[in-house]
């Protein structure tokens, strides 16, 4: 009957899966009922035990076999995932080249800012698959506006303004990948609302995306530029606090102040914390 019902459709074979169970069940208890009625009741108990046994060892068999199917399928997965991971990365040329020790950088730094505030590790997990993909979306924007030496015209940075949007809709495309979508969505949001694509404010932006913006504009101001040259540690120390707020999450920059007096941002020393003046100001980042 097993051999015949793996040719019959899927909703067919669970109800023949049903009835032989509903039958092995039946003939069970009409042998019970037997035994009990015919023998004596201590024949049945031992007919039980050993019903029971026989039962725990073909439960305990199928769930090993179903735990070594899971394992399987949890590696070819993580296989494929890490595949499409390296296929994104070469589209983004991210390997051997400037943006790849900046991406790293932000991941690095994001993670450590992630354990300071508390979130758990799928969600730091997440913050780094989002960092790694966070510019996904530029692949949709012309070389000559990702390239261009100088500013941009009021079209190319509307145009530029929309990688997020690319990102999200390439990203949930893919179900490995669809969950860090509302990260890379939100990465260019601003915590006063002035931010894009949809000048989000506070607390509904993605708590990784207000992380991902401040070590995303911290590497950037502190990393050399074809067009200009890095600020240093300091000075990009300044500028965080300078744009609390308005740019940035108050609470995320305390917790990035907090890092850096025990140099897990910039190395071994400290660096006195400057007084945090009001200001609307943006900074500079990756964008």
């Amino acid at each position: 009957m097993i051999a015949i019902s793996r040719g019959l459709p899927r909703r067919t074979r669970r109800a023949t899966k049903a009835l032989t169970t509903a039958v092995g069940v039946a003939a069970v208890a009409v042998m019970l009922t037997l035994l009990v009625v015919l023998v004596s009741p201590l024949a049945a108990l031992g007919a039980i035990s050993l019903g029971c046994s026989v039962a725990l060892f073909v439960a305990v068999r199928r769930l090993q076999a179903e735990s070594k199917r899971a394992e399987t399928y949890l590696i070819n997965a993580r296989d494929k995932y890490d595949a499409v991971i390296a296929s994104l990365c070469g589209t983004l040329e991210l390997e051997d080249s400037m943006r790849a020790n900046h991406v790293a950088r932000v991941r690095h730094l994001a993670c450590i800012l992630a354990e300071e505030m508390g979130m758990r590790k799928d969600d730091i997990g997440l913050l780094q698959k989002a960092s790694i993909l966070a510019d996904t979306g530029k692949i949709e924007i012309a070389e000559g506006i990702l390239n261009k030496p100088g500013a941009l015209s009021e079209q190319e940075w509307a145009e530029m303004k929309r990688h997020p949007e690319f990102g999200y809709n390439f990203l949930i495309s893919i179900r490995p990948l669809r969950d860090a979508g509302a990260i890379v969505l939100a990465h260019h949001e601003r915590y006063d609302g002035q931010g894009y694509p949809r000048g989000l404010t506070g607390d509904d932006i993605p708590l990784g995306a207000r992380i991902f913006a401040i070590v995303d504009a911290y590497t950037a101001m502190t990393s050399d530029r074809p067009h200009r040259k890095k600020m240093s540690h300091e000075m990009a120390l300044k500028e965080i606090l300078r744009n609390s707020l308005t740019q940035f999450d108050p609470e995320v920059v305390r917790a990035f102040v907090r890092c850096e007096e025990r140099g897990l941002i910039a190395g071994p020393y400290k660096t006195e914390a400057p007084e945090l003046p009001s200001s609307t100001v943006g900074i500079p980042s990756a964008a």
